[in-house]
């Protein structure tokens, strides 16, 4: 196993391990995209410095080394939508439940209401 295997297992789990850090505190996200921007604006002013850490980590191009990095931030940003949706929808369900509850008949009170 290349050591580009290694970090990029071990990122995935990280960036799980974010997304998931993400449904109990919005920090950790935000730092996260904090730090995609930075990087990016870093790599643009500077486009060695994408060569030199690929080939301190064993790729070739620098090139690749941000392909790999691309792959990372889209798992993590996938992962922070689903556990956005998943948020949104246990809310949704917990409101729906109430304005049921809310508007229920008691069963003595059933007489008078009409279909």
């Amino acid at each position: 196993m290349s050591w580009i295997q290694v970090i990029l297992i071990v990122g995935l789990l990280v960036a799980g391990l974010l997304a998931w850090l993400v449904l109990r505190n919005k920090l950790f996200g935000r730092l996260f995209f904090i730090l995609q921007f930075v990087m990016g604006v870093v790599f643009v002013l500077w486009p060695h410095l994408t060569t030199r850490l690929a080939n301190l980590i064993g790729i070739g191009r620098g090139t690749d080394f941000l392909l790999y990095l691309l792959i990372l931030f889209v798992y993590f940003s996938g992962m922070c939508i689903l556990a956005k949706f998943r948020q949104i929808e246990r809310r949704q369900t917990l409101l729906i439940r109430q304005l049921a509850l809310r508007g229920a008949v008691k069963l003595g009170e059933a007489k008078n209401v009409s279909l």
